[in-house]
C-alpha cells in the first residue's frame, strides 16, 4: 500500500554522511514547563479538568492493553505513557492537516477511515477524542475491527458532552446506547463503558476555555500569570463538585472496551429496533 511516511522518517532519509542539521533553539523554561506531560498534579495546566480524568479512565482499561497497539487520530500522543511497558509496539496515525501533531508527528500519516494496514495486524488499537471528527464513524469502527487480530481489543472514546471544537469539522456526540449500537453493527463485543468526568466539568471546560481566551495576543505578557492562577484554583474545585454531584447519565463521554466479535451481526441486538424503552417517564418528566 502507498504509505505516507511520517516528516520525522523523511527527515532520517534525507541526512546522510556529511550532512549537516541547523541547531534546534533551545526551550526556554516556561516552554519546557509548558509542554511537560500533564499528569493528575499539572492543575495549572490548560484543560487540566479533563485531561486528569481521561489519565484515571485510560489507567482502568490498561490492563485490556497487549501487543501491537494502533493509536488512531494519535495527535502528539499525550497519553501514550500510560501504555508504558504494557504494550510491545505502540504506532500512531494522523492526518497530515491535524492541527495536534505538534513537534511530534505520526508513525503514519492516514485517514482513520482507510488505514493503511493488512487484515489482523494489530492486538490493540486506541482512539481518544476523535470519533467527533467524522462524518461517518461507522466506517472508521469497521477499519478498525479489519486491522484487529481475532479476539484484538477496541479501546475508544465517545464523547456525550463537550463544547464545540474545531467548527465545522465536529460532527456527532454519543450516548451509551449509541456507542453500543455502532460497535455491534460494526462486529464488536462492547464489555466496559468507563465514565470520564460530569456536568461540572462540562461547566468548568467552559470556564476555562474562556479564560484560554483572555490569555492570548499581546497581552499575554500581563495576563498568563493570572490566568494560570485561575487555572489552579477553579479545576480542582470543578473536580470537586464534579466527584460529589456525579451523575452517570451525564458524563463529558465513555472510553468503551470492547472486543473484536468473531462473526459481524448485520443487524446488532440494539434497544431502540423496538423503540423507545420509555423510560422518560420514570426520570420525573
Amino acid at each position: 500500500m502507498n504509505v505516507i511516511k511520517s516528516q520525522r522518517l523523511a527527515a532520517m532519509e534525507q541526512t546522510g554522511p556529511g550532512a549537516s542539521a541547523a541547531p534546534a533553539p533551545v526551550p526556554t523554561p516556561w516552554a519546557r514547563m509548558r509542554r511537560s506531560r500533564t499528569t493528575r498534579w499539572t492543575f495549572w495546566k490548560y484543560n487540566w479538568i479533563i485531561y486528569h480524568r481521561t489519565i484515571a479512565a485510560l489507567e482502568h482499561v490498561r490492563p485490556h492493553a497487549r501487543g501491537d497497539l494502533l493509536d488512531v487520530g494519535c495527535g502528539d500522543r499525550p497519553f501514550a505513557w500510560v501504555f508504558d511497558g504494557r504494550v510491545a509496539r505502540y504506532i500512531g496515525t494522523d492526518l497530515k492537516s491535524s492541527g495536534y501533531l505538534d513537534a511530534r508527528p505520526p508513525d503514519i500519516y492516514s485517514r482513520s477511515e482507510a488505514l493503511p494496514f493488512r487484515d489482523a495486524t494489530f492486538d490493540t488499537v486506541l482512539g481518544l477524542s476523535m470519533l467527533t471528527y467524522l462524518p461517518e464513524p461507522l466506517t472508521m469502527l469497521r477499519e478498525a475491527h479489519r486491522v484487529l487480530k481475532p479476539d484484538g481489543v477496541l479501546l475508544l472514546e465517545f464523547t456525550q458532552m463537550v463544547p464545540l471544537h474545531d467548527a465545522p469539522w465536529d460532527f456527532f456526540r454519543f450516548t451509551r446506547y449509541g456507542a453500543s449500537y455502532l460497535l455491534e453493527r460494526a462486529g464488536f463485543e462492547p464489555l466496559e463503558f468507563v465514565p470520564i468526568a460530569g456536568l461540572w466539568t462540562r461547566v468548568g471546560m467552559s470556564v476555562i476555555a474562556g479564560l484560554n481566551r483572555v490569555n492570548r495576543g499581546p497581552r499575554r505578557v500581563l495576563t498568563e500569570i493570572p490566568v494560570r492562577v485561575l487555572y489552579a484554583v477553579l479545576q480542582p474545585l470543578f473536580a470537586l463538585l464534579d466527584r460529589v454531584f456525579f451523575d452517570p447519565r451525564e458524563v463529558v463521554g465513555h472510553l468503551v472496551v470492547a472486543r473484536k466479535a468473531k462473526v459481524v451481526d448485520a443487524e446488532p441486538r440494539a434497544r431502540a429496533a423496538a423503540g423507545p424503552a420509555g423510560d422518560g417517564s420514570r426520570d420525573g418528566r
